[in-house]
């Protein structure tokens, strides 16, 4: 899966490759920037924010207020006031920047964060993307969960049994495999049934042994 966006100045392009997260960002010339690809070990657990930075337009009263004045002024100057054409020019000015404004805020102040256990992706929530972004965040933690349960959750009752009861325990952890998986996998690993521990006479006893 292939996901990328275009910015005033730069290109962001992230792909789900066989072995992990490829993230490339290029700048305004098409020269590379930033580049790695991210093994899907290093992923989990994937997480989505969605944040709005609304410029803080501070300014903005004082420059209408000025704006207005200049154009009152300069209309009991004149003996016949502003014409038609200039009202409409300067109504037309207003619309622009009020599209400007809300164009701004749906377009350029709205993010997207994509974040993994080792680095956050940025990009611009845009509204026609959104539904891809949604999808490839969805789609990578899939991906991932997949890659890891295919190539860490088969044990070997013959191998060292400790390392491999640890890797069921992280696979656990970043929920690739489900309780029950969990608890199957390491009853097939020991040879014993993980459940709660049995009690006789007061004293702990070990979990018993599966044929």
């Amino acid at each position: 899966m292939f996901i990328e966006q275009r910015r005033f100045g730069r290109t962001t392009q992230l792909a789900l490759r066989p072995h992990g997260l490829y993230v490339c960002e290029r700048n305004g010339q098409g020269r590379t920037v930033l580049e790695f690809e991210m093994p899907y070990e290093e992923v989990l657990p994937v997480r989505v924010e969605r944040t709005t930075t609304t410029p803080q337009l501070k300014w903005l009263p004082f420059a209408l207020f000025w704006v207005a004045s200049s154009v009152l002024q300069h209309a009991t100057k004149r003996p016949g006031g502003l014409t038609n054409l200039e009202w409409a020019a300067a109504f037309g000015a207003g619309l622009l920047l009020i599209g400007i404004y809300f164009y701004g805020q749906n377009n350029w102040w709205k993010h997207f964060t994509l974040g993994t256990a080792r680095a956050t992706v940025h990009l611009l929530d845009r509204p026609g993307q959104r539904p891809a972004l949604d999808l490839f965040a969805q789609a990578l933690d899939q991906r991932t969960k997949a890659y890891l349960k295919q190539h860490y959750a088969a044990v070997n009752p013959l191998g060292i049994i400790e390392p491999q009861l640890q890797r069921l325990h992280w696979l656990r952890h970043l929920n690739v495999v489900s309780e029950a998986e969990a608890r199957a996998l390491a009853t097939r690993l020991t040879g014993q049934i993980g459940s709660i521990p049995l009690k006789s006479m007061g004293q702990e006893l070990d979990s018993p042994f599966v044929n």
